[in-house]
């Protein structure tokens, strides 16, 4: 056993060497396997070197490597037994001999080996590879990881329902302010989780003031309020609230408490930051109330003006909303051709009310700008809504008209006055160099409407490459022109421009 000893020792160091080699340039299954070759050899030549127990730890050697190999195979269904009946062992002298020799053989070529991966490493490809590799590893340590590592945080205060400040103060923001807060590197993770925070505080319904007391602005006025970071974020989160109110059409003056302008003089409002949250509510009533065609007289008692007359009507901080809201009404019914029965009707004039009861109506200023206004209403409406001359000619009744009459009847002159209009602001959007024109060319216009709008560009003396694009005709050779079907409207406005 003492002269084996000195071997063994060897034998552990070279095993341990080489598995370091090894783990070096092969992956960690391929090692694993390396280390496990490593003892192997070692335990052959310890067995080898103490012959009392040679032959039973062969077996025990042999057996245990024949069962690695068999687990390796394929051939899965072999009974274990097959590999423990001793078909692989000897106990001749010979083959003592074979194995202890094989043993040392392994040792020497492990040995050079790890002096040949000494020298490699001395060499300055393999020196310059090991650097680079160093400084790649320390540059994503130092660059991807703390980002990595920051926005982890962030979800899980996220999750934990931290505060802002405790989130700011974490991020390192607390003394920042302007543009050195915003160029932070940080600044970045503290924006996204102030932003994810605003649905959350719709959902659980908070008020103005918990959000603001949340953000760190409440209480602050004027320029050191819309100056502070986080302004933004209680603006956005008040843009949505009012949208929301506007939707559940709640009470404008149940908003006016919420928004604490309640205890805000009436001319001062509109300087107080929170007004333009109040203003943005009430446009989002009027716009539901448009779409449901609320009545007038259920607008006035929302707006807490059913029960005020004269000076105390007009003088009161909600009546230019029901004067937007009615201004409305007018345009959609010029626009829809509506008889005057109908708008006085729809304004709560009782009929038969003429004389001074009639023009004592609160409503009755509205029914006088109806009747001044309607003919600028309808068009500048038409026109935003792509409103065709076809359509025009087609609303307004044209064709009904006597052709004799039809020149000098109104109902042509609204006609001729909506196809200067069209024109106007086509010939504007080109000259501009606007590609994506509106479409206010009706490919199915009639042929009597085409003739009289032909007439219509001869007395504007409208250019002729305006005529053509009316018609469809530019674009077209000698040959095409005339054999287009809208040619003939052409040659009529040629006609009559000279």
């Amino acid at each position: 056993m003492s002269t084996a000893s000195p071997l063994r020792k060897k034998m552990r160091w070279c095993r341990v060497a080489l598995v370091a080699l090894i783990s070096l340039f092969l992956p960690s299954s391929d090692v694993l396997s390396e280390a496990k070759v490593s003892t192997t050899a070692s335990r052959a030549t310890f067995i080898s070197a103490n012959p009392v127990v040679a032959a039973t730890a062969r077996r025990r050697h042999l057996r245990t490597v024949n069962w690695d190999n068999t687990r390796g195979s394929s051939f899965q269904d072999i009974d274990r037994r097959d590999g423990i009946n001793g078909d692989f062992e000897t106990d001749t002298p010979h083959a003592n001999d074979r194995e202890e020799r094989a043993g040392n053989g392994a040792v020497l070529e492990k040995l050079q080996s790890l002096k040949a991966f000494e020298k490699l490493k001395s060499f300055r490809p393999m020196k310059s590879f090991s650097r680079s590799m160093t400084k790649a590893t320390k540059s994503f340590r130092e660059h991807v990881t703390p980002l990595l590592a920051t926005s982890a945080k962030v979800d899980v205060w996220r999750k934990n329902e931290k505060s802002v400040s405790f989130v700011r103060n974490a991020l390192g923001l607390d003394n920042l302010e302007g543009s050195a807060l915003t160029g932070a590197t940080n600044f970045r993770f503290y924006d996204d989780f102030v932003i994810f925070q605003i649905p959350v505080w719709k959902k659980n319904e908070w008020t103005p003031n918990q959000v603001a007391t949340e953000l760190g602005i409440y209480g602050l006025q004027g320029a050191a309020l819309t100056s502070n970071p986080n302004f933004k974020y209680y603006s956005q989160f008040m843009e949505q609230q009012a949208l929301l109110w506007a939707k559940n059409d709640l009470d404008v003056d149940n908003i006016l408490v919420r928004l604490e302008l309640n205890t805000v003089q009436i001319k001062d409002r509109p300087q107080a930051e929170n007004f333009k949250f109040f203003e943005e509510f009430v446009a989002g009533l009027m716009r539901s109330w448009m779409q449901k065609d609320t009545p007038l007289a259920d607008v006035m008692v929302k707006l807490k003006l059913d029960k005020l007359t004269g000076n105390a009507l007009l003088s009161h901080p909600n009546y230019k909303y029901y004067k937007n809201y009615v201004k409305n009404n007018l345009k959609e019914w010029a626009a829809d051709l509506k008889s005057y029965e109908f708008a006085t009707e729809k304004l709560g004039m009782k009929k038969g009310l003429s004389g001074n009861k009639l023009k004592e109506h609160p409503n009755y200023v509205f029914l006088e700008k109806l009747g001044t206004h309607a003919n600028e209403y309808r068009e500048k409406l038409w026109l935003q809504r792509h409103v065709t001359s076809f359509d025009a000619w087609n609303r307004l009744g044209v064709s009904r008209v006597r052709p004799t009459l039809r020149f000098k009847s109104s109902t042509f002159h609204l006609y001729e006055n909506y196809v200067n209009l069209v024109d106007d602001a086509m010939i504007q959007l080109i000259n501009k160099g606007e590609t994506k024109l509106p479409n206010l060319v009706n490919k199915e216009a009639s042929g009597r409407e085409l003739n009289e709008k032909a007439l219509i560009w001869a007395k504007k003396e409208r250019p002729e490459w305006y005529v053509k694009f009316s018609l469809g005709l530019d674009g077209l050779d000698e040959t095409a022109l005339k054999e287009a079907t809208n040619y003939k409207y052409y040659q009529r406005y040629l006609q009559h421009t000279h």
